[in-house]
């Protein structure tokens, strides 16, 4: 349930290709009294989250998103509101609700899917479990992983405390707290995590930018119920008259690691580049040529307009970007309460949680 791999760094740091992302929640504590929970240092807890295997359960995600974006096609669960999910011991379903539609993903033993109900389409996996070897593909990922794959990723770049107990989803957790080692260079003052005490699981995550006492992004479970779940749940059959495809497995694995929120795989950027580690992990890469089109395009569509007339890639970049020039390297800068992203003139794209000029460091490795 917990894969152990530093790919996930963008969502730890709170971007994308798309210039965002991050997984997301918040529900504050019930304001019960603290429950009293046996003594656990902050190293054996880390232990405990990273190597725990979850059980049979269903649960309710709430997602709380303040990076200050507009609601974009593409963006994951950064215009998610909510989701169900079910684990059983041979499957996983995923539903996450955006509005009006819902993104479900299916793994079981007969395969897994996902589905679109907002354009009706359904895309088949061979050999590819999109709950566990995709997280980022429409958000999807429960926060038991997103937040077990964060813990993994800044541990080594953290000092790691526990701030006392709280409940969760009505059930007693530990309030573990990652702060960036001094010599990080991270917008990102903390991220804290509840950990189930019962399963050791990660029930909700919360990041806190630099200057703000509010959390940037969050998700978290608002319920969470252990206990088998019926074989259905993992079985899926396309609507009759939905379009159906079949994903390159290579492909679809490739950019599940590559980019964790990423809506599309089969879409995914060819080449994408990690540079540094922790807290300070810059993503790069070369945007496809006519990304910035298409995504003019479908803001027009949001809109009811012509997506070319209204949003020209021109128009687009002005609006959510400030135009910059450092040394060699000239384009647009997009700033966040979580981090920052750089889109060179060139196609050249580099995001983190992190100032422009660590950005700009990024780009000049390559």
């Amino acid at each position: 349930m917990q894969p152990k791999t530093k790919g996930i760094a963008v969502a730890a740091t709170g971007t994308t290709a798309g210039l965002v992302g991050l997984l997301v929640m918040a529900l504050p504590a019930d304001a019960d009294q603290e429950p009293e929970l046996p003594e656990v240092s902050a190293t054996e807890l880390v232990e405990q989250a990273l190597s725990a295997e979850a059980p049979a359960f269903e649960g309710t995600v709430a997602m709380n998103n303040e990076l200050g974006l507009p609601a974009l096609p593409g963006l994951g669960l950064a215009n998610a509101e909510s989701a169900r999910i079910f684990h059983g011991d041979d499957g996983a379903r995923i539903s996450v609700q955006r509005g009006s539609t819902e993104f479900t993903a299916v793994a079981g033993p007969d395969g897994a899917w996902t589905y679109d109900s907002a354009s009706n389409t359904a895309t088949r996996y061979p050999g590819i479990d999109p709950t566990r070897d995709m997280p980022k593909h429409g958000g999807v990922s429960d926060p038991a992983r997103a937040a077990s794959e964060i813990i993994d990723l800044l541990s080594d770049s953290s000092v790691i405390t526990i701030d006392g107990t709280a409940r969760v989803a009505d059930r007693d957790v530990y309030e573990l707290v990652l702060t960036p080692k001094p010599s990080e260079r991270t917008l990102l003052r903390e991220v804290t995590v509840a950990i189930d005490a019962a399963t050791k699981l990660p029930l909700r995550f919360e990041v806190m930018p630099n200057g703000s006492p509010e959390p940037v992004v969050s998700v978290g479970f608002t319920e969470f119920d252990v206990g088998a779940q019926p074989d259905e749940l993992f079985e899926f059959t396309p609507p009759r008259d939905a379009e159906v495809t079949t994903a390159d497995p290579d492909k679809a694995r490739k950019a599940g690691k590559a980019l964790p929120m990423h809506t599309d795989p089969a879409q995914a950027l060819d080449y994408v580049g990690v540079t540094g580690s922790g807290w300070d992990t810059v993503l790069t890469g070369t945007l496809p040529g006519d990304a910035l089109d298409g995504a003019a395009e479908r803001l027009g569509e949001m809109s009811g307009h012509d997506g070319r007339a209204e949003n020209a890639p021109g128009d687009l970049l002005h609006r959510f970007g400030e135009r910059f020039t450092d040394g060699e390297i000239s384009g647009f800068v997009f700033t966040t309460r979580a981090g920052t992203g750089v889109l060179t003139d060139d196609g050249r794209f580099a995001v983190g949680a992190v100032p422009r000029q660590v950005l700009i460091e990024a780009l000049e490795q390559q």
